[in-house]
């Protein structure tokens, strides 16, 4: 499911700026999930990104982020008990999930759509997507990797757009911040995604 070419793409589509790039550590602080491994697409994704934004309406999430100032805003381990949740009061009987313990979150968007995959799978590299779109209020299946999923968006790849977040959607020149330097910007004055001045400053 996962190809070396996905984010190949990603990379012409979407260049990393020069402070991109996060290490993703140990899995150890997703074991209570359940968790021993995750997707080589989206370890690739960290090595090179990092956890971030793209245009302020999609954030990619870190695997388990410690406490305290100068974190990652948001995580998986965090991320997956409020997708689960969501899960179990939205349930969908056709994406062949017994129960919202193999839900696994990895990304938001701006408009509160959740991106997960499918975990219960034994081999990470095979874990679908699968997205609840909040506007619709339903959860659905995507047959492919993270980055395929996240390349699929930029390049109308899918029969209807999968989010709410219809900015993303064709986007041909998007953008992505790494946390680090979105907080860098915006403590300097400058507003991350406008490149301005922020008027309090």
């Amino acid at each position: 499911m996962i190809s070396s070419s996905d984010v190949i793409r990603l990379r012409e589509i979407m260049p990393p700026h020069a402070s991109a790039g996060d290490e993703p550590g140990s899995f150890g602080g997703l074991l209570p999930l359940g968790v021993t491994s995750l997707p080589s697409d989206y370890l690739e994704f960290m090595r090179i990104y990092g956890g971030g934004a793209i245009d302020d309406a999609l954030v990619v999430a870190v695997p388990k982020a410690s406490s305290g100032a100068g974190v990652p805003p948001i995580d998986i381990f965090e991320m997956t008990s409020d997708a689960r949740l969501m899960w179990d009061r939205e349930t969908s009987e056709d994406l062949g999930l017994e129960s919202s313990s193999g839900i696994l979150s990895w990304g938001i968007t701006s408009s509160s759509d959740i991106l997960c995959w499918d975990a219960s799978l034994d081999d990470p590299d095979s874990w679908p997507v699968v997205v609840f779109n909040r506007g619709r209020a339903s959860w659905r299946r995507y047959e492919c990797g993270m980055v395929k999923f996240v390349v699929g968006i930029f390049c109308r790849e899918f029969d209807d757009i999968p989010i709410g977040e219809v900015s993303l959607w064709g986007n041909a020149s998007p953008r992505f911040l790494n946390w680090r330097e979105e907080i860098r910007l915006f403590e300097s004055g400058i507003s991350p995604w406008t490149g301005r001045p922020i008027p309090s400053f």
